[in-house]
């Protein structure tokens, strides 16, 4: 078969939407695996100890998954949670079964038979990164806070540091570098998770955080070209508008990633007492009063395709929700740095907990009566299949989205799930002419659920060979009944890998334009005066069209 370059075009925003009637747009979940896949269970592990916040990468070449994680020991005094702690590696082959190597690295109570990677300390955070941009000896990257005892008045804690952020850099990922005269790079987060990751597009590094003051809690985006100079781009995401819950008000991270067009966040939502988040960490709900999530700690999604400006769905739904009391993700969840893609679907790793936010006195209870807390943290796996994360559904009622017009492509398949119900498509002009041959009338349609799903029209013509008779792009009018839509792909001939290297230079192009942000002539800036129509500021006129941006029209009826 001739090698085909694929358009794919995901319905998380109506950046490709003309008209939507009678349809809605869903949130989906991802599926959780049904275990916890990761707990504290090597025999260097006492059950004092608590798992912290964490970083996976997949190795291609190895076909190996790489865990840097925190270990922290818990105390049972006002500060329980700042206890000492550490970081320490593991691999997979599956994401589900790890080993935790005898590294013999750094002498921890007296011993090197363990896994760490960093020497016990006050406290310790870090995120890492695998960096191919940068010379083997660097390959790897760890942004990281660092201080000593917090609950005991350590010398950070009396000088009155807040958390300032430090560098290091690994070959192998186990033995770090620190640079000399260098750290710390910023200062001012806030005394939480932050992410760290690469924008490949942009080439900058992106730290997400919690900026001083901390509460309430919100997230601000800082970009560096070379780790150590940062600039504060401000606050990227802010929780409590219109369509959250009252007692959500409260964002502790979030994990973003590359996927497809966008950059997707793995956003970390914190539910609360509406008035006082102080007064009900302290003292347990009454059964009569109303709420029942207060301390809960689930994962949302938001997006974002210029690596900037941040979004989330209308729909609130929970990408990873919590389990039942007691579960063990019952509690806290909060996401691995930083979800992965691979072969088409996403294993988000997330650290949960048994004990909510608010429960910290249950568990300085349990570290009392059973001097093991070890179960009361695990790491989970959930997976989302390709595309699944937002998708455009209809009921018994049919309903139909017209897209912008595109070039006609050689085939369309539809990842959807129309099992029970039926997806048909017809291509009409932007005068809303339908094409003749290429009706819904002429469509055989599916009924099944799957990806790769072709609609085809009985005419059996290759719709490119409209190209001559309408130049300037076709719309296609998709019908669903009892089906998901999650995505549609344009697939073209492209022998020669032509098509497939125009696109990746439009999208190059559509990043660097005007926002480069290295040169100090205007002319790389946009033009003053009278601003351009939303979402056309940085448009090269060729994936992205006139106005990506703009909201499509929903309508009922």
């Amino acid at each position: 078969m001739t090698a085909e370059h694929r358009n794919k075009f995901l319905l998380i925003d109506d950046a490709f939407l003309l008209e939507v009637h009678d349809l809605e747009r869903k949130v989906n979940p991802a599926i959780k695996h049904p275990e916890p896949v990761f707990r504290l269970d090597a025999p260097w592990d006492r059950g004092d100890d608590c798992l912290d916040l964490f970083s996976v990468i997949y190795d291609e070449k190895e076909k190996v998954f790489r865990m840097w994680y925190g270990v922290v020991s818990i105390s049972d005094d006002l500060f329980f949670w700042h206890g000492p702690r550490t970081i320490a590696y593991a691999t997979s082959t599956d994401g589900i079964h790890w080993e935790k190597p005898e590294l013999g690295l750094c002498a921890y109570r007296g011993s090197t038979r363990n896994n760490y990677v960093t020497p016990q300390m006050g406290s310790i955070l870090g995120t890492v990164i695998r960096d191919p941009s940068d010379p083997p000896s660097r390959r790897y990257k760890m942004v990281f806070t660092i201080g000593s005892d917090w609950a005991r008045g350590g010398e950070t804690e009396w000088a009155g540091f807040h958390v300032p952020l430090c560098i290091a850099h690994s070959a192998d990922g186990l033995r770090w570098q620190v640079p000399t005269h260098v750290n710390p790079v910023m200062r001012g987060l806030s005394d939480a998770g932050f992410t760290f990751y690469y924008d490949e597009d942009r080439r900058k590094y992106i730290v997400l955080g919690r900026r001083v003051p901390n509460l309430p809690r919100d997230l601000s985006q800082y970009e560096s070209f070379d780790l150590v100079n940062w600039e504060d781009r401000g606050r990227v995401l802010v929780p409590g508008d219109r369509l959250d819950a009252p007692e959500m008000y409260n964002f502790q991270n979030m994990a973003p990633f590359r996927y497809e067009d966008f950059i997707l966040g793995m956003l970390n939502t914190q539910y609360s007492h509406e008035v006082s988040e102080a007064y009900e960490l302290r003292h347990p709900r009454p059964e009569a009063f109303p709420g029942n999530r207060f301390g809960q700690v689930d994962i949302q999604l938001a997006y974002t395709r210029d690596g900037f400006t941040w979004e989330r769905p209308d729909d609130r739904t929970s990408v990873v929700p919590n389990g039942p009391d007691g579960a063990p993700d019952g509690g806290h969840l909060f996401p691995g740095f930083c979800p992965l893609v691979i072969d088409g679907e996403t294993y988000i790793f997330y650290l949960a907990l048994t004990d909510r936010h608010n429960h910290g006195d249950e568990l300085r209870r349990a570290l009392r009566e059973t001097g093991d807390i070890r179960q009361r943290s695990c790491y989970m796996l959930a997976r989302m299949p390709e595309d699944h994360w937002v998708s455009i559904d209809a009921g018994e009622k049919e309903g139909w989205l017209l897209t912008k017009p595109y070039g006609p492509p050689s085939r369309l398949l539809v990842n959807a799930d129309a099992q029970g119900g039926r997806i048909e498509a017809e291509i009409c002009t932007p005068y809303n002419h339908v094409v003749p041959g290429f009706s819904r009338a002429d469509c055989s349609g599916i009924e099944a659920n799957g990806k790769d799903q072709e609609i085809r029209w009985r005419c059996e013509r290759d719709p490119r060979q409209l190209l001559e008779t309408y130049r300037g792009g076709l719309c296609l009018r998709i019908y669903l009944r009892n089906a998901k839509l999650y995505s549609y792909s344009l697939m073209e001939p492209d022998p020669d890998g032509a098509i497939r290297r125009y696109w990746e230079d439009s999208r190059w192009n559509e990043t660097i334009l005007h926002r480069s942000g290295n040169w100090d002539g205007d002319t790389n800036a946009p033009a003053g005066g009278v601003p351009q129509p939303p979402g056309t500021q940085f448009v090269s006129g060729t994936r992205f069209g006139p106005n990506p941006r703009a909201k499509a029209k929903w309508l009922p009826g």
